[in-house]
């Protein structure tokens, strides 16, 4: 019976995993036994389950009941998937300061031990301000369904089964790889932006000789937009943490997807509308180093897509970050689809 999978899930859903289980057994078996002793043989109508479940009483005093209930920083009913998603962002931040460091060290060898050394560093700093986040991510959920808990709790005098959430839809369900594939991402990006924003640029490794780069970027402009980069990276981070803690999609959810698209595209908006952000020496630079030589048909061909690319940049970053919002929007839709039936 739905209602009664309903309730039993509205109970389970609260308690920790191998307490989960067993309390699952225990009540799907109570509720038979229940219902067999009110109905004597035949067979349990609406009414007679709707009596049951409110004799029952509220699944959130059951499942309190079950486990304890007390005020947390990370609540029982939610430390399992606290410990899940903080070994997720600590590996995302091991990763992505590994490729960092491995970019660096290929770049310059000469340096290796310097390089290793920024790199322990880099990952003590990291695993720490990883922590953090999680932390004050599941501490703003714990505090969000604490003052949802009094506040219904204040506002119903008594519990009903009418007021039993619907059972979790797939539909709505994030894909945990989407959130971990972009925390990598940004982590990745901000500390290539921070400390190795050279490394974005034409990689040339003549055939003797060090590896040569000619940077896309003018460090010097680009570094004044920095502070606004790690602020939407850090939004950015904190939205990918709470896709993770909550598993679906929520309306506040994906207006916070939203509005740190819109974000990324006011960011994108500012520094690409200022053609000082890309390196005003590129062609010469591409010319000395040997990559297209003074004259040659391909540095035609390079010095035309160069121009191309620096005035259309905006645009492709504007068509991605409005895919996403429209993606968004169409889960806005499905999400209000499915709740209204």
């Amino acid at each position: 019976m739905e209602l009664v999978n309903r309730y039993i899930h509205a109970v389970t859903h609260r308690l920790t995993g191998r307490q989960r289980e067993d309390i699952k057994r225990e009540l799907q078996g109570l509720i038979e036994d229940m219902l067999e002793e009110r109905t004597e043989g035949r067979d349990a109508s609406a009414a007679d389950v709707e009596e049951v479940l409110l004799e029952l009483g509220d699944p959130q005093k059951l499942a309190d009941q079950y486990r304890g209930y007390g005020r947390y920083l990370i609540s029982p009913e939610v430390f399992g998937s606290y410990l899940a998603v903080l070994k997720i962002v600590l590996l995302s931040i091991g990763i992505a300061l590994t490729v960092a460091s491995a970019f660096q060290m290929f770049t310059d060898p000469m340096d290796a031990l310097g390089h290793f050394l920024d790199f322990l560093a880099s990952l003590f700093m990291g695993f720490i301000q990883g922590f953090a986040w999680v932390t004050l991510a599941f501490g703003l959920i714990e505090y969000s369904r604490a003052k949802r808990i009094r506040t219904g709790i204040r506002a119903k005098s008594a519990w009903k089964p009418a007021d039993l959430p619907p059972l979790p839809d797939h539909r709505l369900s994030i894909k945990r790889s989407n959130p971990i594939a972009s925390l990598i991402l940004t982590i990745l990006l901000g500390l290539l932006f921070t400390s190795s924003l050279n490394l974005f640029g034409v990689w040339h490794l003549p055939e003797s000789g060090s590896m040569k780069i000619v940077p896309i970027f003018d460090e010097t402009v680009f570094r004044g937009f920095l502070p606004l980069i790690l602020a939407v990276f850090a939004l950015s981070i904190m939205k990918d943490i709470l896709k993770m803690a909550a598993g679906k999609w929520t309306p506040a959810l994906i207006g916070f997807e939203i509005l740190v698209s819109l974000l990324h595209f006011v960011l994108a908006l500012f520094m690409f509308n200022d053609s000082a952000i890309w390196n005003p020496d590129f062609m010469r630079q591409m010319a000395e180093s040997g990559i297209t030589p003074a004259g040659s048909e391909a540095f035609y061909n390079v010095s035309s897509i160069w121009s191309r690319t620096t005035e259309g940049f905006i645009y492709l970053i504007g068509i991605v970050i409005l895919a996403d919002i429209i993606a968004a929007a169409v889960k806005a839709y499905r999400f209000r689809t499915i709740v209204r039936r």
